[in-house]
């Protein structure tokens, strides 16, 4: 199978590369108007099928640490390793069907990925707390040795 031909669900949580993959995007209402009810029909078809999308990450994550760790090899690798997790779990799913657990274990694994955003920003936020803490402790330095050298 070509990867061109692969398709997913566009979803706020998967990130889809044009140049890859073919999307499936839920049509958007209109400002201040109403979908029709194709549009509805298909939205709604579209979004039934998010759970299997969901449920197949979650297979991939639970068989394969190396699908949602974070991965410092170089990209060459990581498009290699990629195809072959997804390769052997379509087998996998062959032998057993996806299940709840797959999309539960899938849930987990974007709850790490919010934890570890979180932490990253947390880290962040106190980095910048301490450099503004510093900045004043060293402008109120300065402002101090520049009285005492007017008063000499």
């Amino acid at each position: 199978m070509k990867v061109n031909s692969l398709s997913t669900v566009k979803l706020k949580h998967y990130v889809v590369f044009a140049n890859t993959l073919r999307g499936i995007h839920p049509k958007r209402r209109p400002v201040n108007g109403v979908l029709d009810a194709s549009d509805v029909e298909r939205n709604r078809l579209i979004s039934s099928d998010r759970v299997i999308v969901e449920n197949d990450f979650g297979r991939v994550c639970a068989l394969w640490k190396a699908s949602y760790a974070t991965f410092t090899w170089s990209e060459k690798n990581y498009c290699a390793i990629q195809r072959t997790t997804f390769a052997l779990t379509n087998f996998h799913l062959s032998l057993m069907p996806l299940r709840l657990e797959d999309e539960t274990f899938y849930g987990m694994v974007l709850a790490r990925y919010e934890r570890m955003a979180n932490e990253k920003k947390r880290k962040r936020a106190e980095t910048q707390r301490r450099y503004r803490l510093n900045r004043q402790e060293r402008a109120a330095l300065d402002l101090g040795r520049a009285t005492r050298s007017r008063l000499y």
